[in-house]
């Protein structure tokens, strides 16, 4: 698998914010994979909601970006 880009917040997002289930839906993976990426720091959440099951939430725009970079 080729090296994935970080995936970072850089001000405002004008995609809005995705939950991990939608961004592992872009994405063709399972929700734990995309968990996983990003407690391995390959992927970089714009925040986690609160308690302990809450959902780290990401750029669409970035998501989508690295999706389209992955198919070409």
């Amino acid at each position: 698998m080729a090296p994935m880009h970080n995936l970072t917040h850089a001000g405002s997002v004008g995609g809005g914010a995705i939950t991990v289930a939608e961004a592992a839906a872009i994405l063709g993976t399972d929700r734990t994979t995309v968990i996983r990426w990003i407690k391995a720091g390959r992927l970089v959440p714009l925040a986690k909601l609160p308690g302990r099951t809450g959902s780290w939430l990401l750029d669409r725009n970035a998501v989508e970006a690295w999706s389209n970079e992955e198919a070409a």
